[in-house]
């Protein structure tokens, strides 16, 4: 499977950013398929802009940190340059993390919860999002901000929905496997 194959609709796909580092952040395109959530990281570092005229605006245009465009799409977030990197590569091998060594793809079945946080997520300046969901595998919590006009309590719904579809379908083969 690849990403060039794949219609982005509602319910399979969102874009959200996450924080590594303290006070570092990466935007991800992240894909919810029947049985993965798979993480591209979409974005480099993202900042706001300085004050006009100071030394801060300076540097965050001319490294190209702040986001331009309508902030109210979740694809203005994402950096072509970083999605053409991964455009080809079949997303469920290791080309894809081998690409970014942040990229990540996780079974849907591993996943112990998923939770919605409506609360505004502090140091996001003027970017609009509704919030962070929360999801826990393998004992770490990951927490994604969901940038833009997209809703977190949906994206919550869609990665339950699909975990739940995942672990029944895991559940039936296993009792496949067992009758046999």
């Amino acid at each position: 499977m690849r990403l060039t194959d794949i219609t982005l609709v509602e319910g399979n796909h969102f874009v959200a950013m996450e924080y590594y580092g303290l006070i570092l952040n990466r935007t991800y395109l992240i894909l919810l398929t029947n049985t993965h959530l798979i993480g591209i990281v979409a974005n480099g570092l993202v900042s706001i802009k300085g004050p006009s005229g100071s030394l801060a605006e300076m540097f965050t245009t001319k490294l190209a940190l702040a986001i331009d465009g309508d902030l109210d799409n979740p694809f203005s977030y994402l950096n072509e340059k970083y999605i053409r990197r991964v455009n080809k590569l079949n997303l469920l091998n290791d080309d894809l993390i081998q690409s970014h060594r942040a990229n990540f793809r996780v079974e849907l079945v591993d996943f112990p919860s998923v939770r919605y946080d409506s609360t505004k997520k502090w140091g996001m300046g003027y970017y609009p999002h509704d919030g962070k969901v929360y999801v826990e595998v393998g004992g770490k919590v990951r927490e994604f901000i969901i940038l833009g006009n997209q809703s977190g309590q949906a994206v919550s719904d869609w990665i339950q929905e699909k975990t739940m579809t995942a672990n029944k379908a895991n559940s039936s083969d296993a009792k496949r496997r067992a009758a046999d």
